[in-house]
């Protein structure tokens, strides 16, 4: 298969944190010849909508040399080595180059000793931009059209170096991510609504997803393309709250409102195989580009979302924090500190001032109710595990078969926007916490004092067990 001439076209190979790199090499080189030369970024290039594993195929089958941005040797190189396994496997006759540029003296990674290696040195870039003007031939064997740019002049060819090379980062320039990271591409996706799709696709590499961060879904093995959704199948988490946390929070960000941080916890996969790795998604970045008939129009006001990233950060189980009886105690404080101390008695005034008063109220509740839920913590059985054949004598079951029936009273009273209604259980609601959370901090010190081991004595305990003997010094 010949390879169109009407153009000279590259393939520009790089990582994903290196996007601005291989930015700045395509304009440097399109600055260099003007419309001799086409450049293909993947990820830049690619139309929302399209099949992009296809059209890389495509990209690299019709380009005359593919441009490796080997930046840093401490990366994982697999997907661009992989491009440049493609790119040389066309068959015998169709002899494509591969040129190599890494940092000033490095090398080239080893299974590409030998193609044509570059150094990120202005003089060197220079005479390798020379020859691609001047001997193009000699840079991709497929060429059949002669010098692309025979008088370029020497200021274009010095420019372009330069701005290749200042875009090229030092070998110091290297970043540890001490976090798991999920990476995602929605470049493809033709509309992004409010939930992250689940055809994004996993960006995988070191510095985005790596495959230690891939194993917690257990999905380090398999396939090498792998969408957000196969994450979400690993670890039955389509209809976890976790998920519909992070959407809510995703479309929040897209329209730009603050949002809590995320309380709900995921069960990943621990290397034995054991679904006992608890984490907690946090949305950390989204990355957003005009639209192309903004950017066609010259607008910077219309984007859309292309990439997101999303923190997943390591979390005690909730039974050693204490167990269920402190997440009782910490719960009921919650409840008190951000929702009864705070609105009630201040329901009619806050109304003068803000009218979303009650949705307010509302998102209040959601907050504290959503880690309760996580934890079971109002769930009967729960409830009663704690408190045992104390359940019913205390007087627990009661308070809290009365805050149930309770609660969606409350939520009526603010869906029906009736400020005395609502002050009203919201005082209710209140004692009820107040009652639930010093019978919930008793049963904690109850089961505290169960365990002695648990427990450091006191310093008149400690010098008793001593016995006679020197003073251990001033009290």
């Amino acid at each position: 298969m010949r390879i169109p001439d009407d153009k000279f076209r590259i393939f520009v190979s790089h990582k994903h944190e290196d996007a601005a790199v291989a930015s700045a090499a395509k304009q440097a080189l399109q600055d260099l010849c003007g419309e001799r030369i086409e450049c293909f970024v993947s990820g830049e290039n690619i139309i929302a909508g399209s099949d992009w594993n296809r059209r890389i195929r495509q990209e690299l089958g019709r380009s005359h040399i593919l441009l490796l941005l080997f930046t840093n040797p401490t990366r994982n190189w697999d997907w661009c080595l992989y491009e440049a396994g493609l790119f040389t496997r066309f068959g015998e006759e169709d002899v494509i180059s591969v040129v190599c540029l890494y940092p000033a003296g490095g090398e080239a990674p080893s299974p590409l000793k030998n193609v044509q290696g570059v150094p990120a040195e202005p003089a060197k870039v220079g005479r390798f931009l020379s020859n691609l003007c001047k001997k193009t031939w000699a840079i991709a064997d497929d060429w059949r059209r002669g010098a692309l740019y025979p008088k370029v002049p020497a200021r274009r060819l010095k420019q372009a170096a330069e701005t290749i090379c200042q875009a090229f980062p030092g070998e110091d320039e290297t970043f540890y991510h001490p976090c798991h990271r999920v990476v995602l591409d929605m470049s493809h996706v033709s509309e992004v609504g409010d939930k992250i799709p689940e055809e994004a696709v996993v960006v995988q590499e070191d510095g985005a997803t790596s495959s230690f961060t891939l194993s917690l879904f257990k999905a380090a093995e398999g396939p090498r393309v792998r969408a957000w959704g196969d994450l979400l199948d690993g670890v039955d988490g389509r209809e976890a709250l976790w998920r519909e946390q992070l959407d809510d929070r995703f479309a929040k960000a897209l329209h730009q409102d603050l949002f809590q941080p995320i309380t709900a916890t995921l069960h990943a996969w621990d290397p034995n195989g054991r679904h006992r790795r608890i984490y907690k998604p946090v949305l950390y970045r989204i990355h957003r580009k005009p639209t192309p008939a903004a950017q066609a129009e010259g607008r910077p006001d219309s984007v859309r979302p292309i990439g997101v990233t999303i923190i997943f950060d390591s979390q005690l189980v909730p039974d050693r924090v204490g167990g269920l009886e402190l997440n009782l105690v910490r719960i009921n404080a919650r409840y008190n500190r951000e929702v009864f101390e705070r609105y009630t008695g201040a329901v009619r005034d806050k109304l003068q001032n803000d009218e979303k008063i009650f949705a307010e109220i509302r998102e209040a509740i959601r907050w504290v109710q959503e880690e309760a839920d996580e934890y079971g913590i109002f769930d009967p059985r729960s409830v009663h595990k704690v408190y045992g054949e104390d359940y019913e004598a205390s007087g627990v079951k009661e308070l809290s078969e009365t805050w149930l029936a309770t609660m969606p009273s409350l939520h009526d009273a603010l869906e029906e926007r009736d400020p005395d209604r609502v002050e009203t259980l919201l005082r209710e609601m209140g004692a009820l916490n107040r009652t639930f959370s010093v019978r919930a901090t008793k049963r904690y010190l109850k089961v505290l004092e169960a365990s002695p081991s648990n427990v450091l004595p006191m310093r008149s305990d400690r010098l008793r067990r001593r016995g006679p003997g020197p003073s251990p010094g001033p009290a």
